[in-house]
């Protein structure tokens, strides 16, 4: 786990992004949607404090606001990349710059779709949906795809922790629908979202499937002090 100092860096290398080096899609620009220097100081300020995983630190971050492909949108996605290593680092700059130049060749009329900054991988990846013209955030993930490995041991440990608390007995048993199954860890969480120190482990319970779409509760599990920090319902939608 990295230190108060290295995590209070991360923070403030997030906020920086966010505040004095906004990338803005040209189709927003275009709807007059672009955050002032007023807003993108709201904005990041009203964000979660974020941190890296483990004992790692951000060594560059990337902010860009995205576009919905939409006229006239109706979300802005601001995409949070965050680099552990300069290399991580020039590899994004490079795909942020091709992507530029690919946006700028197709630019031909305002009305026309464009590409956006999607499938740009870093280290960490956030995403948070907003309406335009606001600070107030619709919703906020993180979504790197090794936020699916957990370690055997760790994962086991959350499951346990489930299993022994009072409030998944109540939910398990409430379930009408039989064939459900047991908890499922998805993945790594970070602080943010689990109300935890440090990153927590992401637990999932369905409680309702018609084989499309249903519901599970959330059980966000802290493995340090072996507690669940937050619950919560979520929908599921097969993909």
């Amino acid at each position: 786990m990295s230190t108060p100092a290295a995590r209070k860096n991360d923070v403030e290398r997030v906020r920086s992004a966010i505040q004095d080096a906004l990338k803005v899609h040209v189709r927003i620009t275009d709807q007059a949607y672009a955050p002032d220097a007023a807003a993108r100081l709201r904005l990041a300020q009203v964000l979660p404090e974020l941190s890296a995983f483990g004992d790692h630190q951000f060594e560059a971050v990337r902010a860009i606001f995205d576009w919905d492909h939409q006229l006239p949108s109706q979300y802005a996605i601001l995409r949070i990349l965050c680099c552990y290593d300069a290399q991580t680092r020039d590899r994004i700059d490079g795909r942020i710059a091709a992507r530029d130049r690919e946006i700028a060749r197709d630019n031909l009329y305002p009305e026309f779709d464009l590409p956006d900054f999607a499938d740009i991988e870093a280290s960490e990846t956030y995403l948070v949906v907003l309406r335009p013209g606001s600070s107030e955030v619709e919703d906020f993930r993180f979504v790197s795809p090794w936020r699916k490995h957990v370690e055997g041991g760790k994962a086991d440990a959350a499951i346990r922790i489930v299993r022994e608390a009072d409030s998944y007995r109540r939910v398990a048993e409430a379930r009408t629908t039989t064939g459900l199954g047991g908890p499922v860890v998805i993945g790594w969480a970070p602080p943010c979202l689990g109300d935890t120190e440090s990153w927590a482990i992401e637990v999932w319970l369905l409680t309702e499937f018609d084989g499309q779409a249903g519901k599970a509760r959330v059980f966000m599990v802290d493995i340090e002090s072996r507690n669940i920090s937050r619950e919560f319902d979520t929908d599921v939608q097969l993909a």
